[in-house]
């Protein structure tokens, strides 16, 4: 079974927001070292980023944050609408890749995180969100997210990526 990690909207105006720097600077630990476990198994990574933030594309607050760790090996998307795989093309590059299940991850948890990771199901990929690999407007419904959901864990994913 192939597995992609989806990093979403992890952008500049996000982490500049008060009440969300610390769950951020949290997320990014968790989201860095699962990206670390991709990278070597040879998984895909796609980061994804909303062209609605900061004044859009080219904009300061559009760029992705200075702490995510990326490479250029990663695959970028953009997108306008809070499921990541509306109107994009996420659907034909996870086939393309013959992945099967989803790890999501990144920003808002409450908005694009849990839209995107329910679009991932509709379209029948398995799917996770990140446990501690999420952030958002308000901790409250961070930690309800991850209640709500099937979570997967660092030592879950090490365990699956080093034995695949």
């Amino acid at each position: 079974m192939s597995i992609a990690l989806l990093i979403i909207d992890m952008q500049k105006e996000f982490s500049e927001m008060e009440q969300c720097k610390i769950m951020i600077s949290s997320a990014l630990e968790y989201i860095n070292e699962v990206g670390h476990l991709f990278r070597k198994a040879g998984n895909p990574i796609i980061i994804i980023q909303d062209e609605e933030v900061g004044d859009g594309p080219g904009s300061e607050g559009y760029e992705l944050m200075d702490d995510l760790e990326i490479m250029d090996s990663d695959i970028y998307l953009s997108k306008i609408y809070s499921n990541s795989f509306w109107k994009t093309d996420l659907e034909k590059i996870l086939k393309n890749l013959d992945v099967e299940f989803v790890v999501v991850s990144g920003f808002a948890a409450e908005h694009c995180v849990l839209f995107t990771y329910n679009g991932a199901l509709e379209r029948g990929f398995g799917a996770s969100i990140l446990q501690h690999g999420i952030a958002g407007f308000d901790k409250r419904r961070v930690k309800d997210t991850q209640n709500i959901r099937d979570v997967i864990s660092y030592q879950a994913l090490e365990y699956m990526l080093t034995n695949n």
